[in-house]
Order: structure tokens, then C-alpha cells, then sequence
């Protein structure tokens, strides 16, 4: 059996009956990689110490991947760098899993410190995209996007701050799930384990199937305490959709591809109306987003260091005015800035639970542009890599850094979960997704709706996954 092409359920209902162990699904991805990961890139280590067999754990013996973010004790890690360590302790998200009976198969590649939104490090290269690889897989998570969407990988554990979960499953044609702040823990994913940031960083999984995603989160948080993930086929579903963003223009094949699956879904008897959260201005939510994110993530600086990042960064600001430029605004952490920030980022969420009432799931694009082929940065100093050269959005120029996060951070600031989901492909042959945002608090009902709509869509098998 080729059990590479198996979701990770499949994978973990073989292992409950004893139909496979957990060592043979182990030795049979690690082959995968030996065979597939010098043309894609996605690992940085592998494990192929013998996994002890249980069954009867939550996972069974489930080998997952897990992005080179995270300390897990006695294993390499690199966050993207070119100096591995091995840690002393394991964050606590991967230390559930792994009590909970997931096997590690490996870590994946990121960029230095998750800080791009392509993924490549002097460790392992460019990691490529599984179905073009003259094309980005995305980042930061790039590394477990690829190595699930290739056969690499059953699921992956990666981190998202601003996109890196989201736009690595939309380039590659996956699914991930970003589960609501503060749901779990995010200590364990910078240089030191003990360090986290209050907002925004948060941890989740990449998967092929939306119920892989449902294995996870209950291995993390126990099933649902109420019916609301398991509703049936003729449950009514209402959702909400967005397109629109005033300052920045949308790839048009990723709104008629959009336009096009929502017809189908109407036609199915779903429910879906324009509409967004009342308080939801995207120029807004761009300036809180950064003001918050740029406070705490500079705070874990040596302040020389952080002014000259402000010094330095003026012409990367001017370049993006609604990402970088936000960003560095909180670098100066003027904490009056930042505590009004954070008190007009609760009004939004409260104004988003409210419209979470109304509606089973708002649906808005990740990106405002396609996959694209890899990119050289203009610069890199450090950890910081800079991108002079615009990319092209219906042949108008958009900076790279805004064009990948303008429909992520405002996702990011108010703090619901959200599920990236593959809806089909352009005319390049590569995936587009759509983010596809829950009540907080209720990834179960989320994924519910989520398996509902995938239900109407027939995704194209990727073709690093058949050879």
C-alpha cells in the first residue's frame, strides 16, 4: 500500500484496528522523503528512531512533522538559522501531541526566525512549491505545507504570526487551522522556549483533510462539548463573504474562482450574503495589527538593535505603507499607542462575536495575489530580507509584504479561528484557498463547516503526491 497517499485519518484508523504499525507508517514516510525532499526541500531533520507502538492513545502512534519553531527536547533546532541547538525542553502544544501518542517524523524548513513569507535557509535551500517547483511554498510554514501536500508528511505542527500558516496551505493546495487566541499555548517557539508574546503568534495544524484537522485539535483539546461540530448534511448553513479591500486590488482569477464555488455552494442550498463585522476597516485593522505586533516582537529586542531596525527600515516603509510601515510604528513601543491599540482591538472583537451570531462562518481570500515564482530578496541583512520589486496584481505593482497580508492580519487581530481551505486552481495549474474564519472559541463547529463545503469541491490531486 502506498501509504504516503493516505490522510492522516485514514492513516489513524489502520493504526486503531492494527492494520499497520506505527514504525511502517514511520519507515514508509521517511522513504517518501528520501525519495521526494531533494527536489522539494521541506525537511531540516528526520527522526528515525523506532516509535513504540499505541494503539489505544489518542493518536495512536501518528507520525506528524513539526516546524523547526518549536524546542522539542533532545532534537535539533534551527528556527531557520544556520546554527542548529539541541533544546532542552519541548513546547507545550508539541509536548500534548506527543503524549497524546503522535510520533515525530521530523522538523521542517522555515526562513530565519519564521521572518518571510517565502521559505528558504542556507540549511536546506529553497523549499520548493510540490505542484511547480519554479514556484514558492510559501512561509513561513512553507516547509509542512510542502511536506503534507507531497505525501511527505500525514500533518505538520506550524506557528502563525500575520499568514505563516495560512498562506503556505493556500499556495500549496492544504489545509490549516489557526485555532483562536489564547486556545493554546504559543511559549516554545522563539530562540528562548520560556519567551511568548501576548497576541497574534499562535500554533496549528496543516493537514490534506478537513477531519485531519478535527484528529488534531481534539489530541489538543478533547472533543467538542456540545453538537456544534457534529451537525449533518441538512444542517443550514449561513455564511458571510468579502472581497472587497479599497487600497488594494484583488488578483482577478482568485475572485472568479471564488465567485465560482460560491455559485456552486448556493446551488447546494448554503447561504451566503456580502457582508463583514460592522467595526472591521481593513486600513484600520492594518495600523492596530501592527502598532501591537510591533510593540511585543520588539520588545524581545536589544533596543540597539530595534533602532537601528527603525533607522534602517525607512525606505522599506515607504515601500509598504500598510504592513511594514504599521509594523515599525510599534517598533518605537509607545505604550499609550499600544494600550489604546489593544482596547480598540477588543471593540472589533466584540463587534465580530456579535456578527458571529448571525452567521455559521465568514469566507475572505488569503492573498491579493497567486502563487508566484520564488523571489530573491533585494536585500538581506541579518534576519531581515527586503523586497524592493512589487509583485504584479492584475498588472498593477503592490508591494510583496502587502500583498500577501493584507486579508491575514485583520483575521490575526481579531483573534477567531480560521481554516485555509483549497477551493480549486488558476490558470498556472497552482492552488488558490480561501480563509474561511469561525466563532470564537468553536474550532469544532468550524471544521463542521469547513467538511461541509469541501464536500462541494473537487481538488485536483497534486502532482508531487501521485509520483
Amino acid at each position: 500500500m502506498d501509504y504516503h497517499t493516505l490522510s492522516a485519518t485514514q492513516a489513524y484508523n489502520l493504526l486503531i484496528k492494527n492494520k499497520v504499525t506505527s514504525h511502517e507508517l514511520q519507515e514508509a514516510l521517511l522513504n517518501r522523503i528520501s525519495q521526494k525532499d531533494r527536489e522539494l526541500r521541506a525537511f531540516l531533520f528526520t527522526n528515525s528512531e523506532n516509535p513504540p507502538d499505541s494503539p489505544h492513545s489518542l493518536l495512536a502512534g501518528l507520525p506528524i512533522s513539526v516546524k523547526d519553531q518549536f524546542h522539542i527536547e533532545g532534537t535539533p533546532c534551527s528556527f531557520g538559522l544556520s546554527k542548529t541547538i539541541k533544546s532542552n525542553t519541548t513546547a507545550p502544544v508539541i509536548e500534548t501531541l506527543l503524549k497524546n501518542g503522535a510520533t515525530l517524523i521530523g522538523k521542517t524548513s522555515l526562513p530565519p526566525m519564521a521572518m518571510d513569507f517565502q521559505t528558504s535557509n542556507k540549511l536546506a535551500g529553497i523549499c520548493n512549491n510540490p505542484w511547480n517547483v519554479s514556484y514558492t511554498s510559501g512561509g513561513s510554514s512553507g516547509g509542512g505545507a510542502t511536506a503534507v501536500a507531497s505525501g511527505m508528511s500525514f500533518v505538520d505542527i506550524g506557528a502563525d504570526l500575520a499568514g505563516s500558516l495560512r498562506i503556505p496551505a493556500c499556495f500549496c493546495g492544504v489545509y490549516s487551522l489557526l485555532p483562536s487566541e489564547g486556545a493554546i499555548s504559543n511559549k516554545g517557539i522563539f530562540l528562548n522556549p520560556e519567551i511568548s508574546i501576548s497576541h497574534f503568534a499562535r500554533p496549528g495544524p496543516i493537514a490534506r483533510e478537513p477531519e485531519d484537522l478535527l484528529l488534531i485539535w481534539e489530541a489538543l483539546k478533547g472533543p467538542a462539548k456540545n453538537s456544534g461540530g457534529e451537525h449533518d448534511d441538512k444542517w443550514s448553513l449561513n455564511l458571510a463573504i468579502w472581497k472587497e479591500i479599497h487600497e488594494l486590488s484583488l488578483d482577478k482569477e482568485i475572485s472568479s474562482k471564488i465567485d465560482s464555488i460560491t455559485e456552486i455552494w448556493q446551488d447546494g442550498g448554503i447561504s451566503l450574503q456580502r457582508d463583514k463585522p460592522g467595526l472591521v476597516d481593513f486600513k484600520e485593522c492594518w495600523q492596530l495589527y501592527g502598532q501591537i505586533m510591533g510593540y511585543e516582537i520588539s520588545g524581545l529586542m536589544n533596543p540597539l538593535i530595534r533602532w537601528l531596525t527603525i533607522l534602517s527600515g525607512r525606505t522599506q516603509k515607504k515601500l509598504s505603507p500598510y504592513f511594514f510601515s504599521n509594523v515599525l510604528d510599534g517598533y518605537r513601543r509607545k505604550k499609550d499607542d499600544y494600550q489604546a491599540a489593544l482596547t480598540r482591538k477588543q471593540q472589533i472583537m466584540q463587534s465580530a462575536e456579535a456578527f458571529f451570531e448571525k452567521y455559521d462562518a465568514w469566507i475572505l481570500p488569503v492573498t491579493c495575489c497567486r502563487v508566484f515564482e520564488h523571489m530573491e530578496p533585494s536585500t538581506e541583512s541579518g534576519l531581515n530580507r527586503s523586497y524592493n520589486e512589487p509583485l504584479l496584481v492584475n498588472n498593477i505593482k503592490i508591494n510583496y509584504l502587502d500583498a500577501l497580508t493584507a486579508y491575514t492580519t485583520p483575521i490575526s487581530l481579531i483573534g477567531h479561528p480560521v481554516i485555509t481551505m483549497p477551493i480549486g486552481l488558476d490558470s498556472n495549474g497552482l492552488p488558490v484557498g480561501i480563509q474561511v474564519i469561525g466563532k470564537m472559541d468553536d474550532e469544532h463547529r468550524l471544521i463542521g463547516v469547513v467538511k461541509r463545503l469541501s464536500m462541494h469541491i473537487k481538488m485536483p490531486v497534486c502532482p508531487s503526491l501521485q509520483d
